[in-house]
């Protein structure tokens, strides 16, 4: 299984995953450009994708959407819920859209996916769990809180992807309109990075041994500072970095680290 973000932020994001023949998007949110420019680097072109798994309706996760079926004809697969909240923004891509029940498991081409629920203020995000006869990759940004369904649905994943959003005081000291920071920091808002931490232990203890952090606010966090205090957490509980785990951060304008598993 090959694994690339393409772009992870609340301006925009987008995750590769392949395996095979088996081409998937992890959400749309960046322009068809960057789409296809992301690609171009794995010699794939949009027509190669299999589909297009959909987190939420949120903009930073669909604004390429209306484009990609627009031209490559692209299925789009996500949740009912978020399904109806795509269609009521980018209604040109309906016939495009498979809607499935939260818990749903399916398999689209060599990749067996199981949807689960995750705590955010949109109409029904999910996280994705992604299979193959050799490696499982688990994914959830846009958290809220860490909650039981996460947890059983990570745990155990050969590679996880984990919102570790804002730092807390920067939050706190920050620009950001009180009723924001009050949103961020709600339990249908953005996991801090004292929460990633703290969920990064119970993953690694589980048997993650790679983990990448996503979804970092440009305003309320840095790539050092949220790997800083993820590695302390892990550190503190005995996992050993680069030993028991490794521990990356996704960036918000380029690919990041591509993992190859």
């Amino acid at each position: 299984m090959t694994i690339c973000t393409l772009s992870s932020s609340s301006s925009g994001n987008c995750t590769i995953v392949s395996n095979g023949s088996t081409h998937l998007l992890v959400d749309a949110g960046i322009s068809l450009r960057r789409i296809r420019e992301g690609l171009k680097t794995f010699d794939l072109t949009p027509d190669d994708l299999t589909g297009v798994l959909v987190t939420h309706e949120h903009s930073d996760h669909i604004s390429g959407i209306e484009m990609l079926v627009k031209y490559h004809k692209i299925p789009i697969f996500s949740s009912c819920g978020t399904a109806i909240g795509i269609c009521n923004t980018l209604p040109n891509a309906a016939p495009f859209i498979n809607g499935f029940e939260i818990g749903a498991s399916f398999k689209l081409g060599t990749i067996e996916v199981l949807s689960f629920a995750t705590p955010h203020d949109a109409c029904e995000s999910v996280g994705f769990r992604m299979k193959t006869n050799r490696v499982t990759f688990a994914y959830a940004t846009d958290l809220g809180h860490i909650t039981p369904e996460v947890t059983s649905a990570m745990s155990g994943a050969d590679i996880a992807f984990i919102e570790s959003n804002h730092d807390p005081e920067m939050l706190i000291k920050g620009p950001y309109p009180q009723q924001l920071k009050k949103r961020i920091v709600s339990k249908y808002g953005h996991l801090s990075n004292n929460d990633c931490g703290s969920f990064a232990v119970l993953l690694a203890q589980s048997g993650t041994k790679k983990l990448q952090l996503s979804h970092l606010s440009r305003e309320n966090n840095t790539p050092v500072l949220a790997a800083k205090t993820v590695k302390a957490a892990l550190l503190e509980s005995g996992v050993k970095i680069d030993v028991d785990i490794s521990v990356d951060v996704a960036l918000p304008f380029a690919p990041s680290r591509t993992y190859e598993i």
